[in-house]
């Protein structure tokens, strides 16, 4: 667990530390990979986090999303869980939850369930290149990634910067299937 957090303090504060015009040309990038992926041209409902601080920014994604006339669904802390609600205005049905973070109003957005996910986009601090992630430590993802359904792949978006040589791992913990980075897509070839 100490060297979890260890890890998860150095690496944020790496990403942190990126320079703000850096991280949007790298989140670009991404974007850009991302569209290009199976897995998103072949999605209809899209699980995705809104970013938080130095995440990569995923509201390129979002917005995109939407305009080709996918599904998005984000997600709502609740306690110790996440409830999952479908959005299509992020600009009038999202207010700040959570840490700070923007998240769906319930009065404004239909929740969704989990077996209706077709692509996850999950978030972390950093990952490997045996697709180990290191979330930020409330364990929601770890939560809900086990309950997603078989067909959905799990995408990690993230900076090269958040690609580590290994990440220490416990039974608990889940693996992505696809890792993009604005260098290199990672892909599990046993998926």
């Amino acid at each position: 667990m100490e060297e979890k957090n260890l890890l998860r303090k150095e690496i944020q504060k790496v990403r942190d530390n990126l320079n703000v015009k850096l991280r949007e040309s790298a989140s670009k990038k991404i974007a850009k990979y991302f569209f290009k992926t199976d897995e998103y041209i072949k999605a209809k409902n899209i699980f995705i986090f809104y970013p938080f601080r130095s995440e990569v920014n995923t509201v390129i994604i979002i917005k995109k999303a939407i305009a080709d006339k996918k599904k998005i669904i984000l997600p709502k802390v609740s306690g110790k869980t996440l409830k999952l609600f479908f959005v299509d205005d992020i600009y009038k049905q999202l207010e700040q939850g959570a840490y700070g973070i923007m998240e769906p109003n319930e009065r404004l957005c239909k929740q969704a369930d989990v077996k209706q996910i077709d692509l996850a986009v999950i978030p972390g601090v950093c990952f490997d290149e045996k697709f180990n992630r290191l979330g930020y430590g409330g364990g929601f993802y770890d939560g809900i990634i086990p309950t997603l359904p078989k067909k959905a792949k799990k995408i990690a978006l993230c900076f090269s910067a958040q690609i580590v040589k290994e990440v220490p791992v416990e039974e608990h913990d889940s693996k992505v299937d696809v890792i993009i980075t604005e260098q290199k897509i990672y892909k599990n070839e046993g998926i």
